[in-house]
């Protein structure tokens, strides 16, 4: 994969609550500007991912990280919601996706979906 693009009307919002997740799913912020905030791995690599400013944005996104452990998971689920992020379910395990399958999901403020998990699914 090259790169994903999000597209949400609340850029501050979106980029306030990646910004604070994005160290703990291996990422950093590359650029910020008005209308496009884009992420590479820590590394300087790829895939990268932007927020898009868009006004007719409808949150029908969803991006999911594998991080190394459920420790970061867990890390995750408790900035979500300091960062202007809803909580949907966890962080805890979903055992109808795989036995050791550990994940946090929640949204932007715009309701595009996201997820952080540790397991095989």
């Amino acid at each position: 994969m090259h790169h994903i693009d999000v597209h949400v009307r609340d850029l501050a919002a979106a980029k306030t609550l990646i910004d604070a997740i994005a160290p703990e799913v291996g990422y950093r912020c590359r650029y910020a500007g008005e209308d496009f905030v884009g992420y590479e791995t820590a590394g300087g690599g790829r895939p990268r991912f932007g927020l898009i400013l868009d006004s007719q944005a409808g949150g029908t996104m969803r991006m999911a990280w594998h991080v190394a452990d459920r420790a970061a998971v867990d890390r995750v689920g408790a900035l979500v919601g300091a960062n202007g992020g809803r909580a949907i379910e966890g962080p805890g395990l979903n055992p109808e996706y795989g036995d050791d399958y550990y994940a946090v999901f929640f949204e932007d403020a715009d309701g595009n979906k996201y997820e952080v998990l540790t397991g095989e699914g």
